[in-house]
């Protein structure tokens, strides 16, 4: 155990020794310019279908996957109003949970969100 605790040590000090003067900040982490800032600050992602097709040639894989859950999404929001309609109690919804997809190969209500969303700080 002497020697893990050694080990660790030793590694923090190079860690900081070694450490860039000026560390890149992703945006949405502490210290990052959108760092818990409201949603309605933030750029929404129908902005991308605004980008000029240059631009979009530069990440081909990223908006060649776009257009599959655009196309995804027009096909299942019926579905996903249906259910949502169907599962609302009358007096309206309890809480802000949504349900799960109910069948297989279905989507749960409202999955444009999470799929968009940006990634999480890389560690």
């Amino acid at each position: 155990m002497v020697k893990a605790t050694q080990l660790l040590r030793e590694a923090e000090e190079e860690f900081w020794h070694n450490q860039h003067p000026q560390p890149y900040i992703f945006p949405d982490s502490p210290g990052g310019t959108s760092y818990e800032r409201y949603e309605c600050y933030k750029v929404p992602e129908w902005c991308l279908d605004n980008w000029h097709p240059s631009e979009k040639a530069m990440y081909p894989d990223y908006f060649a996957k776009r257009e599959q859950w655009k196309k995804l999404r027009r096909e299942s929001w019926e579905r996903e109003v249906k259910q949502l309609q169907e599962e609302t109690p009358v007096g309206g919804p309890y809480t802000e949970a949504l349900p799960p997809a109910r069948k297989e190969g279905d989507l749960p209500p409202l999955w444009w969100q999470i799929v968009t969303r940006p990634r999480e700080r890389p560690m």
